[in-house]
């Protein structure tokens, strides 16, 4: 009961609440090297900045409706991207569905990526710049770096911040059923892919049919 307490602790998200800013961290290591996982974040770069609706076939897999419907209290459904190369912008339009129902249609989120690396440290930052009613604030850091030859660990520090009605709705209860497991889902992905493996809705769901 303790290891199962202890590794509950150690590799589950972590979110704090202040001001109404939602801050998350969430860290993984990865069984691969540092080249594979920084090619994994450059797919995902790549694809955000290019073809984002790809992201939902890899990156984004196992986050949309689930079958618990308490997951469902809030999610996303992606309609359309694009991506114009002078602003360096991606902008996604999708679908805010609460409860299940479309509350809020084509909401634009627009946002840029910053990739640096610092002694082997490579950090890349993702704002989001616009977002209609979905959100007031919102940025995060992916970092990635080596632990030995053929191991790397991939940390996530994201910040939210709601527009006012989101920010009446989710209560940290909701944003923890809602928010926290798809942060670690999504970093999972990540490091799936850069251990050689390739996450789809189709695993995830084999995943939840056991719970």
């Amino acid at each position: 009961m303790l290891t199962k307490m202890l590794f509950a602790i150690l590799f589950s998200v972590l979110t704090t609440l202040s001001d109404g800013m939602f801050h998350s961290t969430y860290t993984t290591d990865i069984q691969a090297d540092i080249a594979s996982s920084n090619m994994a974040v450059d797919s995902f770069i790549t694809h955000l900045q290019t073809e984002p609706l790809l992201l939902a076939e890899w990156a984004f897999a196992g986050m949309g409706r689930q079958q618990d419907s308490e997951k469902n209290a809030m999610y996303l459904k992606w309609k359309y991207s694009e991506y114009n190369p002078e602003t360096h912008y991606s902008k996604l339009i999708v679908d805010v569905l609460v409860d299940d129902k479309p509350r809020f249609k084509d909401v634009t989120v627009e946002c840029i990526v910053r990739d640096t690396m610092i002694n082997e440290v490579r950090d890349v930052h993702v704002d989001i710049f616009y977002s209609g009613s979905l959100l007031k604030q919102a940025y995060g850091n992916f970092h990635v770096m080596p632990l030995t030859d053929t191991k790397s660990q991939m940390a996530i520090d994201m910040h939210v911040k709601f527009g006012w009605f989101f920010r009446i709705f989710i209560t940290r209860k909701i944003y923890r059923e809602t928010i926290d497991w798809r942060v670690e889902r999504f970093v999972t992905n990540l490091k799936m892919r850069a251990e050689g493996n390739i996450p789809s809705d189709a695993y995830w769901h084999a995943i939840d049919s056991q719970h």
